[in-house]
């Protein structure tokens, strides 16, 4: 989502008295008394509230084509599986990247390269007038490698842009932007597939990242710490020494398989989702923008909620109730089709992921040395996130099998099985 041993020119000049920037961990009279007094991170906010919002736009968008295109849900599936697992080869190497070069010229050059590949879907309809389903797939995994790279660097950076008192109230700002941006993108964008059709809609992702390219250039922080320790000697050597410091952590290890599990089913459930509203209740595009943008309304819900609370609640307390609140969707989407229904079940969902991912992070976040941060993101991520291109595909498979109800229990089931687990060892973990 630093660079210490081999600075370039940009990061250089961010470190330098002369260019009147500093880091989160300046001067103390300068510290502003909230988030929204940092002029970076109101910069960093406006850039990624804005691409993620391009961002939903395309979740929508090319799930869309590809069922238009073939009608399958097994072909979905793939793609979904395709936009992972390029993400999950590249992300230890992005790790050791972001903790040894320049975070902002990884993150700039990230969005740079998914601009131009969703650019050439639109193009092509319009030279050719047709989409080879194989460059839809092709996109898809060129998107995925950027967006390890981007992430891994984005990840790692906002402890530097903000006071390690303010990483709590920030993650969930954005948060609570990234929800609006997804309520927003996912509407749009089932209206603008009605209007356009959805190749023309992707214009839209692309001109939000040219704008957030734009942001990150205006944020004076340097996105790194200088390194206090010795650089890795080797690619391989960064890699493994992220790897031991997550598995090394009990805490940082059980919340990352926790993850995994969750995430086995959880991408399967929009998919599942998508699949009822095209295919089995055939709704209209806008019916499925509203039930995606449900998902966003929940987020922004446990971002307001997060904000309001602060310190009310103890990280476990949260963790405990998002865990056990978690298992009752699926088991209602597999009993309803009511699409109102299905809305409000997925604000259910958005909710508890917020409560979920703002807690984890800032917890990481907090614990983790700057140095590190892009690896352990990195690890993190992959473990929690290796189990979605084979729920993705498992989803595609058993929709067009069995439909989707059946797919609901599966789910249900295995976060049953989270749920006891996580029961069972939170009084082992630290969670302070």
């Amino acid at each position: 989502m630093g660079k210490q041993t081999n600075l370039g020119a940009g990061e250089q000049l961010s470190a330098a008295a002369t260019t009147g920037e500093s880091s989160a961990a300046g001067n103390s009279s300068s510290k502003p008394a909230s988030v929204w007094g940092n002029r970076d991170f109101f910069w960093l906010f406006v850039g990624r509230t804005i691409a993620q919002a391009g961002t939903a736009v395309t979740s929508i968008a090319i799930p869309w084509l590809i069922l238009e295109l073939t009608g399958s849900a097994t072909q979905t599936g793939l793609a979904f599986a395709v936009g992972f697992i390029p993400y999950l080869l590249l992300s230890l190497p992005a790790g050791v990247w972001a903790d040894t070069w320049n975070r902002k010229t990884l993150m700039v050059a990230a969005d740079s390269g998914r601009l131009l590949l969703l650019l050439l879907i639109p193009l092509v309809l319009w030279l050719f007038g047709d989409i080879p389903i194989l460059l839809l797939f092709a996109v898809q995994a060129g998107i995925s490698l950027l967006s390890a790279l981007f992430d891994a660097a984005y990840s790692a950076c906002l402890p530097n842009v903000v006071q390690a008192e303010h990483l709590q109230q920030a993650n969930a700002a954005l948060q609570m932007g990234a929800s609006f941006s997804r309520i927003g993108g996912r509407v749009g964008g089932g209206l603008l597939i009605v209007v356009f059709d959805a190749a023309n809609t992707l214009l839209v992702d692309v001109s939000t990242y040219a704008i957030s390219i734009l942001t990150i250039y205006f944020i004076r922080a340097s996105f790194s710490k200088e390194r206090q320790g010795k650089a890795p000697a080797s690619l391989f050597d960064g890699m493994r020494e992220g790897l031991r410091y997550v598995w090394e952590r009990k805490t940082l290890r059980m919340l990352a398989l926790f993850s995994m599990l969750v995430n086995l089913v959880g991408p399967g459930m929009d998919l599942a989702l998508i699949y009822r509203a095209n295919q089995e209740l055939h709704l209209s595009a806008h019916w499925a923008g509203y039930i995606m943008a449900g998902l966003s309304g929940g987020m922004l819900a446990g971002s307001f909620f997060l904000a309001r609370i602060k310190n009310r609640f103890s990280t476990r307390s949260l963790l405990t109730v998002s865990t056990l609140l978690q298992v009752i969707p699926p088991f209602l989407f597999a009993i309803t089709h009511a699409p109102v229904v299905l809305v409000l079940g997925q604000v259910m969902i958005g909710c508890l992921i917020i409560v979920w991912s703002v807690t984890t992070t800032t917890l990481r976040q907090s614990t983790v040395p700057d140095e590190l941060q892009g690896r352990c993101a990195s690890v993190f991520r992959i473990i929690a996130w290796v189990t979605i291109p084979l729920g993705s595909t498992v989803a595609g498979v058993v929709n067009e099998a069995w439909g989707s109800a059946v797919f609901f229990l599966i789910a249900g089931s295995v976060l049953c099985l989270v749920c006891f687990s996580f029961l069972q060892t939170r009084s082992k973990l630290v969670l302070n």
